[in-house]
């Protein structure tokens, strides 16, 4: 795995192409977005791209969203940090792993390094560009002008 990624549920995901880290984040974000505007009865259709725009501001706020690692940043980091040998086998096995495709319980020694990494920003894969759907999609009902 190239990149590793750290959902705001604690959840642990690896994948090999910045294309796949950035559908599963805004997979994420949408859910909790969806999630949120389902608790407090928001419909998209009667709301302008601004306002969906604050809420994804405040989801943000109050989920921290997806954090990005690239692997190799972790494991230097490792070294760096002197970190028994051991603990650095496990973690390359555990990138390594096909385990890693789907959502899985961060290990408590990856989860106490990724606290002292800089995430990557999904613009940072992008080139700077970073389309939400929820906000790109036209609105029939209301007039967003």
């Amino acid at each position: 795995m190239k990149y590793i990624v750290l959902s705001p549920d604690q959840k642990l995901i690896g994948f090999e192409d910045s294309e796949h880290v950035l559908e599963y984040c805004l997979e994420v974000d949408n859910d909790s977005l969806d999630d949120y505007c389902e608790e407090q009865e928001l419909v998209y259709e009667t709301m302008t791209p601004t306002e969906i725009g604050q809420l994804y501001t405040n989801m943000g706020a109050i989920s921290g969203g997806c954090q990005i690692f690239l692997v190799s940043d972790i494991l230097n980091l490792m070294k760096e940090n002197a970190v028994d040998e051991y603990y650095i086998e496990e973690a390359k096995a555990l990138f390594e792993s096909k385990n890693l495709l789907k959502e899985m319980t961060c290990p408590g020694y990856i989860e106490d390094l990724l606290g002292e990494l800089t995430p990557i920003y999904p613009s940072n894969l992008t080139e700077g560009i970073y389309f939400m759907e929820n906000i790109d999609a036209p609105n029939d009902e209301k007039d967003n002008g």
